[in-house]
């Protein structure tokens, strides 16, 4: 420290000036009164550069995260107080004038402002207005359900986070903005929309519980009338997989319908299930109620009442499933895949029904569920075996 700008020749607080070389250069204070870096100053509005200083401080070296100096005139003469002092020190320092002097009473009131976190609170405040106002469209317009909304909300999120961390006010304005979206929109957009606006829990604006209830309420709502493809891009989905392990019927066995910011059906998850596996029946596939059944259910045993209506039908596809293979291994030998002579369309039928065998265990097991293929011997089925058809039928010539 080399210099300081004086701005009045009243009794006022002055800048610092720090000198390398031919030039000139002014700290920049945080929050905290330390320095945050040094600011390159040109002297363009010719204030006055002292050179008479403390001389504790004449030529004292500074580094970026230091407290900054000070400097202020009482009484002209020149006193320098480090960013990190308290309201006692200028006490300390000047008696009864740092409380009747003007300067001092102000100069006491930044301190304590700085120590208190005032002055965090209000630059934080200030960014955030400035965020808001870059985002107008955003924070001061009524959501819409387009992808461009989306995108600006996202990119106002990421450009907040690259320059503060939560807590922060600009927090506040993005929740209130996301919140009026999801009241709006929640159940009837995409998913992929959903998850932007939702964000990371680690982003600050939600926390992981606020996440996974949006996400269930958003599920639970959609279940019943959602295509396959939308169910296994949930299921596809790295926070789905992780958060609704368990399945949303236990997880709503546990905790109840969660508490969000718009309305939501609240499905009889069981009865859903139920309803999927007659239509399987109706269109002679479970695909559908196998992926439903990994969504509701998660890793968990299917409860007594789908076990029973499962076996129902399962019944009827391993009867089936038995009497091909007994026709495959009684006409064409003990390996009927060997035997060119194996009609096709036994070899599907073969094929077919393990398939439709296969999502029914997995609907009832949830070992299978998750590892994707029944467990060996489990009603007697075989996927080696069944995998042997596959490649029969792949490699039959008409």
């Amino acid at each position: 420290m080399t210099a300081a700008l004086r701005l009045s020749p009243a009794d006022s607080i002055g800048v610092p000036i720090f000198e390398a070389g031919n030039a000139m250069y002014v700290p920049e204070m945080d929050a905290d009164y330390n320095i945050s870096a040094f600011l390159l100053y040109e002297n363009v509005d010719h204030y006055d550069v002292v050179r008479y200083l403390p001389d504790s401080y004449r030529d004292r070296l500074f580094r970026v995260g230091d407290p900054a100096p000070i400097i202020f005139w009482h009484k002209q003469a020149p006193y320098i107080i480090e960013g990190d002092a308290e309201r006692a020190r200028l006490k300390a320092m000047f008696g009864v004038d740092a409380l009747t002097h003007p300067l001092l009473r102000d100069l006491g009131e930044m301190l304590d402002d700085a120590r208190s976190g005032k002055v965090k609170a209000q630059q934080e405040e200030w960014f955030a207005q400035e965020i808001e106002a870059s985002y107008n469209d955003v924070f001061l317009e009524e959501p819409s359900r387009t992808r461009y909304w989306v995108s600006r909300y996202r990119v106002a999120l990421e450009n907040a986070r690259k320059l503060t961390q939560p807590p922060h006010p600009i927090d506040v304005r993005l929740r209130r903005a996301s919140s009026r979206w999801l009241e709006l929109y929640a159940t009837k957009a995409e998913f992929p929309m959903l998850t932007s606006i939702l964000g990371e829990a680690s982003q600050g604006i939600y926390s992981l519980k606020q996440i996974t209830d949006i996400m269930f309420a958003y599920m639970a709502h959609r279940v019943g009338a959602v295509s396959s493809v939308e169910i296994t891009r949930w299921l596809e989905d790295d926070t789905v997989r992780s958060l609704f392990g368990r399945g949303l019927y236990d997880m709503y066995l546990l905790d109840g319908w969660p508490h969000v910011p718009f309305e939501y059906i609240k499905p009889d998850f069981l009865g859903l299930l139920k309803e999927r596996l007659t239509q399987g029946w109706e269109r002679e596939t479970w695909k559908v109620a196998r992926l439903v059944s990994v969504l509701i259910l998660g890793s968990k045993e299917a409860p007594r009442e789908i076990d029973d209506l499962a076996m129902v039908y399962m019944r009827d596809v391993l009867r089936d499933y038995e009497r091909a293979l007994y026709h495959a291994q009684n006409n064409f030998g003990r390996n009927p895949t060997y035997n060119d002579e194996l009609p096709v369309e036994v070899a599907k039928t073969i094929v077919e029904r393990h398939e439709q065998a296969t999502d029914l265990s997995c609907i009832m097991h949830g070992d299978d569920r998750m590892r994707g293929r029944v467990q060996l011997n489990r009603f007697g089925l075989d996927e080696e075996q069944a995998q042997m058809y596959r490649d029969y039928i792949a490699n039959f010539r008409t």
